[in-house]
């Protein structure tokens, strides 16, 4: 549907610090380029082994009031909102956010900070087709006077009704495009009432709040500053909204309309399109890679050659390999001559490469070399024989730098063979 795009980053990257606005602490952030299908991932660099959280609506957490958060484990990330509405307006589909506190700087209070920064390094384009959140039918979530739909659309077009009792209702809409972002949203500054100050500093709340990030309305309708556009609140509205709508990893192609809505709204509405499937874009990695591409990128050479091919993947998750067995495999020579057997080991050492390869297909660096770092809760349970495909399965379930954590699992005609948890090191070549 629509023209085909290609996926962006940055061209190089950029550095930017300031104050969070809800916990007050000075923070330093970077934001780098990122290979195909990475996504937006923070990385909390002021903890212990620098943990990663992807932007994903299972990583959304409930952690501090009136703001977005990413939480995994006992790690976390607040107030994300402009950020990702940035990387979002400017079409940046895939970065990495390397961020030293919980929250990234509130700056001014809206997004234009950030896209002047996108601005001055330029964009990347990416050799691969850009994603996005496409509705066939009318999609909507609603709670009493709460309201978002996704309705069909070859653009992105956002329609948002704002109304508080100490203003007049504020209603707009916009083709969302770059351009249309980076002049009429982006520099929508965040706003409160006056009458609300009182209950969120009880919360702990808003402690980098001043009067230069955020516009403070009184009970008269007046305002601390005056207003870069009639409707800066619907427009900041807006701003928020397509932040949290970003928590998807992907912008709509749709009609978008939201009425009263806030942030735990948007991230229930992003999950609930998650439930329906329309974030499931498994089948578009399932693109076959031969063994020629597979060692461009693996050291290993023969006899240590141990994945034929790999049919399914999605970088940064999960692969799925397949090695064919035959009865000229060099290890069936000394492993049981007269009743071939292959080693359990070598098994192992399948599912390693196959993690490596994943690994290394990610980042996209050739100097970079997979070691076993360790091998637990191995377990093998059924024999593979000359003629047998083993399918190999590899899961990552956590990264940190360079270290990964995998399992895997071997399986023969769809019964369990073997299965381990991982862990491999990247490192590179001396």
């Amino acid at each position: 549907m629509g023209n085909v795009e290609s996926q962006q980053t940055l061209q190089s990257e950029i550095t930017i610090s300031g104050i969070g606005l809800m916990l007050g602490e000075q923070v330093d952030l970077k934001i780098k380029p990122a290979p195909v299908d990475y996504g937006i991932v923070f990385q909390r660099t002021d903890l212990s082994d620098s943990p990663e959280i992807k932007v994903c609506p299972d990583n959304w957490g409930d952690v501090i009031p009136r703001c977005t958060s990413l939480q995994q484990g006992d790690v976390t990330i607040s107030s994300i909102e402009h950020i990702l509405s940035a990387l979002a307006g400017y079409r940046i589909d895939n970065a990495k956010v390397e961020i030293n506190a919980q929250e990234p700087p509130a700056l001014d209070g809206s997004a234009i900070p950030y896209i002047e920064k996108f601005q001055e390094v330029g964009l990347l384009q990416l050799d691969s087709p850009r994603k996005y959140i496409e509705v066939s039918e009318p999609f909507a979530v609603c709670d009493e006077n709460k309201q978002i739909i996704f309705m069909p659309s070859d653009t992105f077009e956002v329609t948002f009704a704002y109304d508080h009792p100490n203003v007049s209702p504020q209603f707009a809409t916009w083709q969302m495009t770059a351009e249309n972002y980076i002049n009429e949203i982006a520099p929508a500054r965040s706003f409160c009432f006056e009458s609300e100050i009182e209950a969120l500093q009880a919360l702990g709340i808003g402690k980098g709040a001043s009067y230069d990030n955020v516009v403070v309305v009184k009970e008269d309708g007046e305002t601390s500053s005056d207003l870069r556009f009639v409707d800066e609140f619907v427009r900041h509205k807006t701003l928020d909204l397509i932040g949290d709508l970003y928590l998807a990893g992907y912008l709509p192609r749709a009609r978008v309309i939201a009425m009263r809505t806030g942030h735990t709204f948007h991230a229930e509405f992003v999950k609930a399109l998650s439930e329906k499937g329309y974030l499931d874009f498994s089948n578009d990695d399932k693109q076959i890679v031969e063994a020629q591409d597979i060692y461009r990128i693996l050291p290993h050479r023969h006899p240590m050659c141990l994945i034929d091919r790999v049919i399914e993947f999605e970088n940064g998750k999960r692969a799925v390999g397949i090695k064919n067995l035959t009865y000229n495999e060099p290890i069936f020579e000394g492993h049981f001559p007269t009743q071939p057997v292959m080693p359990g080991v070598l098994q192992v050492e399948a599912l390693a490469q196959l993690g490596a390869w994943l690994l290394l297909n990610e980042i996209g660096k050739e100097d970079q070399l997979g070691y076993f770092r360790s091998i637990t809760n191995a377990t093998f349970r059924k024999m593979a024989i000359p003629g047998d495909q083993l399918r190999l399965e590899i899961e990552i379930v956590q990264r940190r730098r360079n270290l990964a954590r995998i399992s895997g699992e071997v399986y023969v005609d769809d019964v369990l063979a073997t299965e381990a948890e991982l862990s491999i090191a990247l490192a590179s070549e001396e």
